[in-house]
């Protein structure tokens, strides 16, 4: 088993407060045989000097560094400088389980007579900005006869179970081929700054015609450090991005020779929830004057588009969205939503 070398990559911006985690988490796994990628986004910190340190310790670190560029070129140079069999990502502010590699090579050989597209691990989701917001764990549910840490081969058209249960989206929390992605060119998209991670899964598994192995454990931390639960991020181009990227998943899912109406209802569902998040960020732009008038006025516009009312009411008919939530957003008014969803925000914490 040991002869399969996995490369990790790891972007890493002004991260010398956690990157640490990351380092000591992935040095100590179980697996020993790593290509640990280190590459620094132009952090003006002392992330890089950390990062160097640590690989004068350990041989498997590498580390790289350039101009501010962005999460995708760093992750994109990550591959480029990869050499190993297989690869997986690193966020510099998350960390894995012990084992996560280990259980990533065991799956490799356990499926290698099987047609398999890449393998995907449970997740953590730990929220160390508020604590009194519990941390949770995303695995394939029990009520439906998975059991916790068993490995599953599922079709292709279960990603849209995966993305319900926020497991399909993220790219840290898969194993892929390398050769696959070298030899395809497959790269994270530059020009976009949301559904980066949900494109190149896409762009993978449209080049990959196997199922979806799944290791039904939490082995990876998504860690929430920073940020405020009620604000959004706001760039110009998110909202035309996410409905690019959505439409896509949605026909991707529409075009699997066994997806049901079910399975489509529920990538139309996080289809919507990301679209009135970019909307979210609009408004809350517009409010704070960072923006003009003609971007509430896109805002509104979008609102009452056909496609968006449409879609919510499928999604609504086939119970994706809380009444109190598709009331709100079927009046056309985005200040009648954004009144409930604060509410809503600070009761959850």
């Amino acid at each position: 088993m040991n002869d399969k070398l996995l490369s990790v990559v790891i972007p890493v911006y002004n991260a010398e407060n956690c990157i640490k985690d990351c380092l000591n988490a992935l040095i100590n796994q179980s697996y020993s045989n790593l290509e640990i990628i280190v590459v620094d986004d132009g952090s003006t910190d002392n992330s890089l000097d950390v990062c160097k340190k640590y690989a004068e310790r350990d041989s498997r670190i590498k580390v790289f560094t350039h101009a501010n560029m962005g999460v995708s070129a760093t992750r994109n140079e990550g591959i480029y400088k990869a050499t190993g069999d297989y690869i997986f990502f690193c966020d510099s502010d998350d960390y894995p389980e012990p084992e996560l590699a280990e259980r990533y090579v065991q799956a490799i050989e356990n499926w290698q007579n099987s047609d398999v597209s890449f393998i995907c691990c449970g997740m953590f989701f730990d929220n160390v900005l508020n604590k009194n917001v519990k941390n949770k764990e995303h695995i394939l549910e029990a009520d439906y006869g998975f059991v916790r840490g068993e490995d599953y081969l599922i079709s292709r058209a279960a990603a849209a179970t995966l993305a319900w249960l926020k497991l399909f989206n993220f790219v840290t929390n898969k194993c892929y081929d390398l050769n696959l992605i070298k030899s395809n060119n497959i790269r994270f998209d530059k020009d976009i700054n949301i559904g980066e991670d949900l494109k190149f899964n896409l762009d993978y598994l449209d080049i990959s015609s196997g199922n979806i192995g799944v290791i039904n454990q939490p082995l990876y931390h998504y860690v929430r450090r920073r940020g405020d639960s009620l604000s959004i991020s706001y760039h110009i181009n998110d909202l035309e991005d996410t409905k690019c990227i959505y439409k896509r998943f949605v026909n991707w899912q529409i075009n699997q020779h066994d997806s049901t109406r079910e399975n489509i209802l529920v990538v139309k569902g996080i289809y919507i929830t990301d679209w009135v998040s970019r909307l979210t960020s609009m408004y809350e732009a517009y409010k704070a004057g960072e923006v003009g008038e003609s971007v509430y006025r896109k805002l509104s516009k979008d609102l009452k588009s056909k496609e968006f009312q449409n879609t919510l009411k499928e999604i609504h008919r086939g119970k994706k969205i809380s009444t109190l939530r598709y009331v709100c957003l079927r009046t056309g008014t985005f200040r009648l939503f954004y009144f409930f969803r604060g509410i809503y925000q600070v009761m959850k914490g």
